[in-house]
């Protein structure tokens, strides 16, 4: 499973970002039998851009994402990333590598519809 996470820098130990497209990094953990393998990190190309949550949509629909964890997004990115398959997941405080911790214990909360860009 390639997880997604939207960060504020580019590594593990960066905060996970409070907007989803306006992070400056994604940072991809393949993670089998919770196990977490594989490490990518790219630069957030769609963070200054007009539209940047549904610009970086595509950009995980691109790279394969299933599942995303991050902070607050707009609708039109949520619905974008639900049409494709994508599970996403409210980020806990703290950082990348905390959150995957979550993650992998089943300890976030998966959204399932918004409210002005929060869980409902």
């Amino acid at each position: 499973m390639k997880i997604a996470i939207a960060s504020t820098e580019r590594n593990l130990e960066a905060n996970v970002s409070s907007i989803f497209g306006r992070g400056s990094a994604f940072i991809f953990a393949n993670v089998d039998k919770e196990k977490v393998e594989n490490i990518d990190i790219i630069e957030n190309t769609a963070k200054n851009k007009s539209g940047a949550g549904n610009v970086a949509a595509q950009l995980l629909i691109d790279h394969g994402v299933n599942v995303l964890i991050s902070g607050k997004l707009g609708p039109v990115a949520f619905h974008i990333l639900k049409n494709a398959g994508i599970r996403v997941y409210k980020a806990g405080p703290g950082s990348v590598k905390d959150n995957l911790k979550r993650f992998n214990e089943d300890r976030l909360e998966e959204i399932k519809s918004l409210s002005g860009g929060f869980p409902a």
